[in-house]
């Protein structure tokens, strides 16, 4: 067995080799094999509301510009001139009908047609040296959108997006559409860190099992209602095709009540029981579960948490949308963005905000105690007593391969997929046997 079979058949079983989380040979193939064939988020629509509006976003080494052409389409461009390479669009965001390469002048609308050529005629020969008629910047092999969220594949044969996501758009609807009006979504904010980029998307897929311990000086300075974080284990942990994530257990009560636990005011309540399924309801308002943190493979996660408002005993919610970007095998760009329902009265969206920044922003305070663990992990991995070590990621498995607890039955727990109660490993080993099933095909 290759060195590569050895991993991925130690992956499968639920014992990591350690050193995946800083190697530069299976960084490379994952560029090669995962992140030319994944589905990958680059941007929501809200970001390009009007035409002529773009951003600059990047999947690993390629740049592109998402930006909504004259006619109100969405359109990924490859952001490389035509002529001698040079970027096309060097601003991160902003407003155009045209984009000039400003090494040598060629001029493309932003539907990516060719419209300007200096001294065509003169050094080219007009069109027929070089016909400008059907040059265009090239497109993004595969383009898709659910409820706002923007994504591309490099694999013009991918599967459409909505196969890929399968089931896991019953858990993404509670973050990404709490009314008719969608999502706003503000940001992002970039920071880089030393460490793996499936770390973080383990961590927000389904540790529940960190937050006693990492976070545990959150909870002693009041920042969340629940009196210990131990409570983290009474919630549920659900996997569903290519994502999962964590839920607490709230209190007993009706739906209205609960959503209203969790901080969401009266006419947000209606306008979500107007979008959100009965089963979606149901999830809440009858099992009493409530989301948190999902990552959706590969690398995209949310969080969806209720700290206190400083000086007050209100609690607010509120969403953030991330992406681990990465930089190198031992490097991830974190891109964070704030998102609130467009509808929201602007008060919410204010302190919703303050929630996020508090939380979860850069300088965050859970952003500050994970990060730490992620750099330690990551550097530790990239010695050589690390290609020796197994680690241990079979929590809630018997050496059988039983579950220690069992699945909730779909009558206590009403989304489709796997879920159960209590700390166990089950999303991450998933998301690692899904990065594994890439690596393995050519």
């Amino acid at each position: 067995m290759t060195a590569l079979g050895n991993v991925i058949d130690n992956v499968r079983r639920g014992m990591i080799p350690a050193h995946i989380y800083n190697d530069k040979e299976l960084f490379e193939l994952e560029k090669e094999r995962l992140f030319s064939r994944a589905w990958v988020f680059v941007a929501h629509e809200s970001e390009i509301p009007h035409d002529g509006d773009y951003v600059v976003r990047r999947v690993l080494d390629d740049s592109f510009i998402i930006t909504r052409d004259g006619d109100g389409n969405v359109r990924a461009l490859f952001n490389m001139c035509l002529h001698r390479g040079m970027q096309v669009c060097r601003a991160e965001m902003g407003n155009a009908s045209n984009f000039r390469c400003p090494y040598h002048g060629w001029t493309y609308r932003n539907d990516g047609r060719l419209t300007g050529l200096p001294f065509h005629r003169e050094a080219y020969g007009g069109d027929d040296g070089f016909p400008r008629t059907g040059q265009t910047l090239l497109p993004a092999p595969s383009l898709a959108s659910y409820n706002g969220l923007i994504f591309i594949s490099m694999d013009a044969h991918a599967e459409p997006l909505e196969e890929f996501l399968g089931d896991f758009r019953f858990y993404l609807d509670f973050y990404t559409k709490q009314s008719r009006d969608g999502l706003e979504v503000h940001g992002p904010q970039r920071w880089r860190i030393k460490a793996n980029w499936k770390i973080g998307a383990e961590n927000f897929a389904g540790d529940m099992y960190h937050t006693p311990h990492t976070h545990a000086s959150i909870v002693d300075i009041d920042l969340f209602r629940e009196p210990k974080a131990q409570k983290r284990k009474d919630g549920a942990t659900y996997w569903a095709h290519s994502g999962g994530g964590t839920t607490y257990k709230l209190p007993p009560g009706t739906f209205d009540e609960r959503m209203h636990y969790v901080g969401y005011p009266d006419e947000m309540i209606d306008r979500i029981r107007h979008v959100w399924s009965p089963q979606q309801q149901r999830m809440v308002g009858d099992d009493g579960f409530m989301i948190s943190a999902a990552s959706c493979f590969p690398n995209l996660s949310f969080v969806h948490n209720w700290p206190k408002l400083p000086g007050s005993d209100r609690v607010l919610p509120f969403i953030s949308i991330r992406l681990w970007q990465p930089v190198s095998e031992n490097e991830t760009e974190v891109c964070s963005w704030f998102a609130v329902d467009a509808a929201a009265p602007p008060e919410y969206k204010e302190n919703s905000y303050k929630a996020y920044l508090m939380c979860f922003g850069s300088t965050g305070m859970f952003e500050q105690d994970d990060v730490e663990n992620w750099v330690s992990l990551t550097t530790t991995a990239g010695g050589s007593m690390a290609r020796r070590l197994l680690l241990n990621s079979r929590m809630g498995l018997l050496c059988d391969d039983r579950p220690v607890v069992d699945t909730l039955p779909a009558t206590a727990f009403h989304g489709p997929g796997r879920a159960q109660v209590g700390y166990n490993e089950h999303n991450q080993r998933e998301l690692l046997r899904l990065w594994a099933a890439y690596l393995e095909r050519p």
